[in-house]
């Protein structure tokens, strides 16, 4: 995977921004910007990464993947809405599936 501060530095140059143009939409010094896009992108809050995401236009989650607040695993618990569901296999998930299908047969309500 493509750590934050190479992803970050090649999404500002596809966009055309200059670290100082960057700065003065943003607030990020271009000095903070230029160490997290060669390397260091520890000093980077999570405001500065919704800012980022803001101005190039780019969905927020993955960098949050690539600093490592979330995991892909932790994306797909959240997306299905049941804990600890990377413990089953397909067939579990097919069974789990058809019992929330039955019960809202049985409450009437269509798909």
């Amino acid at each position: 995977m493509q750590n934050l501060g190479s992803y970050l530095k090649l999404v500002r140059i596809e966009k055309g921004f200059s670290l100082n143009k960057v700065f003065k939409l943003t607030g990020i010094t271009d000095s903070r910007l230029s160490k997290a896009e060669n390397g260091n992108a520890d000093n980077l809050k999570i405001e500065d990464l919704r800012k980022l995401s803001n101005l190039y236009d780019i969905p927020i989650i993955p960098m949050y993947i690539m600093t490592g607040l979330f995991t892909p695993n932790d994306l797909e618990q959240y997306h299905s809405g049941f804990k600890n569901i990377e413990l089953l296999d397909a067939n579990d998930i097919q069974h789990v599936q058809s019992e929330i299908d039955y019960i809202i047969k049985m409450k009437g309500h269509k798909k």
